[in-house]
């Protein structure tokens, strides 16, 4: 489907539910929030439902609080029977976690809004946009095209989604379009500096305790160019830290000029592991992460392992190797 047709898609249901991945990040929440509120402005029965609780980090980017987590939700079958699902910043059903049993197999149908590049075959309406920085960026495309007057909260909420989802502007999606889409969200009420400030200046101190020790952990790899962190749901509690906490560490060790490609392995509070990969166009590591099961796009891609975390290491590093080996 394209902008146009999603949007005429939305405009004409009237009971939807919206979603991301689970650990839903800043592009995820400003996506499902700001269509959220175009869709309510319209007379919509909206309501927005995520697997996982978001960082408190990004708590200002949910201004009305109408994100909800699933555990807490209330919803009927019958509402669920009507419902249009909207699945956003991911295209696979299963990165919704719980909601994917619990809302998406009930439901009347599903569409998927995402800039990932699609691995086979999609179930359901897709929406899928892989040239685009962001799905921040896509959500403000479509509702251009809806004709929806962006405010200041909703402006906050999508530049914060594409400052997120292109490193500050400066992944190789970030195009001409993403500098216009960020331009008019400025005018429209988006503070930059506030935005930035929350997004990478408000942290909790325990939130240091927990980079320290995962820095320690760093394995340097190929001549310095693949770096290896790793997290265990231990370190969590040691440093009185949740997962969310580590948003963003992965990007670091990107700092080196030598380093490629960065890998991060965590564990969630539960053990459940997962790998995050992260290039500097090189490698393309959504081809990486589909290997086993995941996906993402060119520079950043992440997969829940289904292996040991040792035994994940060395295979993820062994192919990152081989894509190296090649260039």
């Amino acid at each position: 489907m394209t902008l146009a047709e999603t949007a005429n898609f939305l405009s004409g249901r009237n009971d939807l539910i919206l979603s991301s991945h689970e650990s839903p990040d800043a592009d995820g929440l400003g996506a499902e929030y700001a269509l959220g509120k175009a869709l309510a402005s319209m007379g919509k029965r909206v309501r927005i439902i995520n697997a996982e609780r978001y960082s408190e980090a990004y708590a200002f980017i949910d201004a009305t609080g109408t994100i909800e987590h699933l555990a807490e939700s209330m919803i009927d079958e019958d509402t669920l029977r009507r419902s249009t699902v909207v699945l956003v910043d991911t295209n696979d059903i299963m990165f919704t976690g719980e909601v994917a049993d619990r809302i998406v197999s009930k439901a009347m149908d599903t569409l998927v809004i995402d800039h990932h590049e699609i691995k086979g075959e999609t179930s359901g309406l897709l929406c899928s946009m892989p040239n685009l920085s962001s799905t921040c960026e896509m959500v403000y495309r479509i509702l251009s095209e809806i004709g929806y007057d962006i405010l200041d909260d909703v402006a906050s909420a999508l530049f914060a989604g594409i400052v997120y989802d292109t490193g500050s502007f400066a992944y190789s999606k970030t195009g001409a379009g993403t500098f216009e889409v960020a331009l008019d969200l400025v005018r429209r009420g988006a503070n930059p500096t506030k935005i930035h400030g929350a997004l990478y200046e408000s942290s909790a101190t325990s939130v240091l305790l927990l980079r320290k020790q995962v820095l320690s952990t760093l394995e340097l790899h190929a001549q310095n160019r693949i770096a290896i962190q790793t997290m265990t749901s231990s370190v969590l509690k040691d440093t009185d830290s949740s997962y969310q906490d580590a948003e963003g560490l992965i990007n670091i060790p990107l700092q080196a000029a030598s380093v490629q490609v960065s890998i991060f392995l965590k564990e969630n509070e539960e053990g459940t592991l997962r790998c995050s990969l992260r290039s500097k166009g090189t490698v393309n590591v959504a081809q990486i992460a589909q290997n086993f099961g995941g996906g993402g796009h060119k520079s950043a891609a992440g997969f829940k392992s289904p292996y040991p975390l040792e035994t994940i290491k060395a295979r993820v590093l062994l192919l990152v190797e081989s894509a190296l080996a090649v260039l």
